[in-house]
Order: C-alpha cells, then sequence, then structure tokens
C-alpha cells in the first residue's frame, strides 16, 4: 500500500511536466482562461497553433521562441496586453482580431511571421515588434500612430487600411508579389516606400504624400485616388506591364512626373485632378496597350514620344485655348488605334471616356473638335478593382 501511494504521488508530481511536453508538441493547444497559459511554461519550441480563447484577459508566454504554427487570438474582447517576451518566430498567421480592448503588444523578439492579420483592434495605438519577414501583411481598423517595428524587405500583400489615427507609413519594402494598398487611413497619412522596387498591384487612396523613388515595374495596375498630396514623382518607373496607371480625383495634386515610363499595359488615365493643369512629365511613354483617357482643366498636354495606342483616345478639357494638332496626329498617323477617338476643348465639363466626371471650371463653351465614334464604358472602379478587389475579400 505505501508503495502504491508513493507511485500515485509522484504520478500528481509528474503530471504537469506530462501536460507540458504534451503541450508543446501537440498540433493545436487552447488557452481558455489566463491559467491555461501555464501548460506552455516549459516549452520553448511549439509544434502547433496555439489558440486564445473569448475570456482570456491576458496572455503571456515568457519562454517560447518559437511556435511552428499559428498564433490566433480571436473576440476576446476583454484582453488587455500581450506579452510574447522571448518569442522570435512564428511559423503561421498571427491572427488578432476582435480585440476591443487591446492597449499592448509586447513582442520585443519577433521578427519573422507567417502572416500579419490584425483587424479591429480600436484601442492599440503602438506596438513593440520587430518583425522583418512576412508573407502577408493585413492591418485594419487600429488606433496605430505609426507602423514602425514592422520592417520587411518583401511580402505577397500589404494591405493597411481603416486606421484612423495613422500618421506615418514608412517601410523599406523591396518586392511586393501581390498588392500593396494604402486606403482610408488617416486623411493626409504620409507612405514611405524608398526601397520598392516592384509590385504587382499598388493603390494609394486618402493619402497626403507618397515616396517611390526606387519604383521601377508595376507587373498589373497603380492607381492613385482621392488623395490630398500635391505631386506624384516616380523617377525610376519604366513600365506597367499589364494594367492601368490612373490619378483620380486627387484634388491637390498640380504636378505628375514618370520621366522614364514607356509602357502601360492596359489604361493610361488622368482625370478629375481639378489643380492639375499640365500633362508634360511622360516624355517616353511609347506605348499604351488600352486606352488613354485624359479629362480636366489642362491647358498644356503633350506625350512626344506616343508611337502605338491599341484602345480608344479621350482627352477633354475646360481650357477654352487649348490645340489638338498633337494628338489629331497621332490620329491621322494611326498611332491611335482604337475605334474611339475624342479631343475637346472649352467644355463646360470634361468628362473621362465612360462619361465620369474629370474636372470642370471652363468657360461654358463647347467647341467639338473631333467625335470618332462613342465611348468605351470602363469606369474608374474597373481600373483600380484589380488593385485592392483580392484585398477587399480577405477582410
Amino acid at each position: 500500500m505505501f508503495k502504491l501511494t508513493k507511485l500515485f504521488v509522484a504520478a500528481l508530481a509528474l503530471a504537469p511536466a506530462v501536460l507540458a511536453q504534451n503541450a508543446c508538441k501537440a498540433k493545436s493547444t487552447e488557452i481558455q482562461s489566463d491559467g491555461d497559459v501555464s501548460v506552455l511554461e516549459g516549452c520553448t519550441t511549439v509544434e502547433g497553433d496555439v489558440i486564445v480563447g473569448e475570456d482570456v484577459t491576458s496572455f503571456s508566454l515568457s519562454n517560447v521562441r518559437q511556435i511552428k504554427g499559428a498564433l490566433r487570438i480571436v473576440q476576446a474582447t476583454e484582453l488587455l496586453s500581450i506579452e510574447l517576451g522571448q518569442l522570435g518566430t512564428i511559423g503561421g498567421d498571427f491572427e488578432l482580431k476582435g480585440l476591443t480592448r487591446l492597449s499592448s503588444l509586447n513582442a520585443p523578439s519577433l521578427s519573422k511571421v507567417g502572416s500579419i492579420d490584425w483587424v479591429t483592434l480600436p484601442s492599440l495605438t503602438a506596438m513593440n515588434v520587430g518583425v522583418t519577414e512576412a508573407d502577408n501583411v493585413i492591418i485594419s481598423d487600429t488606433n496605430l500612430l505609426s507602423l514602425e517595428g514592422i520592417n520587411l524587405k518583401r511580402t505577397g500583400t500589404f494591405d493597411i487600411n481603416n486606421n484612423k489615427f495613422l500618421k506615418n507609413i514608412d517601410v523599406q519594402i523591396v518586392n511586393v508579389t501581390e498588392s500593396l494598398s494604402i486606403t482610408f487611413n488617416k486623411p493626409g497619412v504620409i507612405a514611405n516606400f524608398p526601397n520598392l522596387e516592384t509590385a504587382k498591384n499598388i493603390s494609394f487612396r486618402d493619402v497626403g504624400s507618397v515616396t517611390l523613388p526606387s519604383l521601377k515595374k508595376v507587373q498589373n495596375s497603380i492607381a492613385f485616388v482621392n488623395n490630398s498630396l500635391p505631386e506624384v514623382f516616380l523617377p525610376n518607373l519604366t513600365e506597367v506591364t499589364a494594367g492601368s496607371i490612373s490619378w483620380y480625383s486627387n484634388k491637390a495634386l498640380t504636378n505628375i512626373s514618370a520621366p522614364r515610363l514607356t509602357k502601360v499595359g492596359g489604361t493610361f488615365q488622368i482625370a478629375n485632378n481639378t489643380k492639375l493643369m499640365d500633362i508634360d512629365g511622360f516624355p517616353k511613354l511609347a506605348e499604351v496597350g488600352g486606352a488613354v483617357d485624359l479629362a480636366g482643366g489642362f491647358k498644356n498636354a503633350t506625350l512626344p514620344s506616343l508611337e502605338d495606342v491599341r484602345g480608344g483616345f479621350n482627352f477633354q478639357t475646360t481650357d477654352e485655348n487649348f490645340v489638338c494638332d498633337e494628338f489629331d496626329g497621332y490620329h491621322d498617323d494611326q498611332v491611335i488605334k482604337g475605334d474611339d477617338y475624342v479631343c475637346d476643348s472649352a467644355l463646360e465639363e470634361a468628362l473621362t471616356k465612360d462619361g465620369a466626371e474629370g474636372g470642370n471650371g471652363g468657360s461654358g463653351k463647347k467647341d467639338d473638335k473631333k467625335n470618332a465614334g462613342g465611348r468605351v464604358s470602363m469606369s474608374i472602379v474597373s481600373i483600380v478593382g484589380v488593385a485592392v478587389g483580392a484585398v477587399a475579400l480577405m477582410l
């Protein structure tokens, strides 16, 4: 009997260690209360996922250095803090969603994650992380003031949206294989991507300043919509391969320049930028695979190197004195190969080729210089949709 009692006591003593060992190797470990996290205290590496439940109010991992699976914390509405002191790697998703009271995220050693998916963290104003590797980043509906601590070289999707206090985005990304999207954050947010060279899709909305000095190639589309930025300078962009490039409804925009741009695979659009008077920043643009669509109050416009426009051509301006000789010549010489050609000046209202507002403020007189057919139906939504649609579905 004595021996049995000793064995029982020994078994009880070993139980926590056995539980911890099992948690370290489990496919998934669920933390349903604050005390449950103790099962991970003996782990330096967790093989599977860690799932934190809705009733947890604080979450701390003091010894874990690596989670090979995901770390998911969803709808824990009373959770105040996350402490990940030595955690350096999360192999899967780092998912934080619906944490309405979370105010502290401290993960000073965290450098590599499978992906960041942080949505609806309205009390989070700052974070202490050092992430340099992530396959995808989505940060939405937080009170973050900056993205300091997220400094990637490359990623698939980088989507920063609806962060109403975000003042500055300064990231050293070189390559974005899917989508770079900065939309609906604090109006006038400064977006600085000094090292970005290539991206598949790019979209900026409600931005006050954009810096892209190293951008060389966009594989699909790039769009600037409803921003307050005064200028867009793309000194090294040479090609938008398959999709469109668009500046639409940027009310403070006075200057656009892409001096090395030679090819746009889809639509080339500049419309409804009410302060933009001159289009003269594209001296080498030779090929447009879609349509050219220019509408506003332009006093001057030239595309001196244009050789091949596969789609239609729409130029409309409210300025009384603009002369269409250059563009008429391109039409006559069949540089413009699409069926639709429009070059109008002195308009009451300048419209895009699908009839959307393109800018106004002219004389009230309309002088139709050329109009060879109807307009191709294509909205601004279709131009920017490739860049932002897939990301929107992920949210």
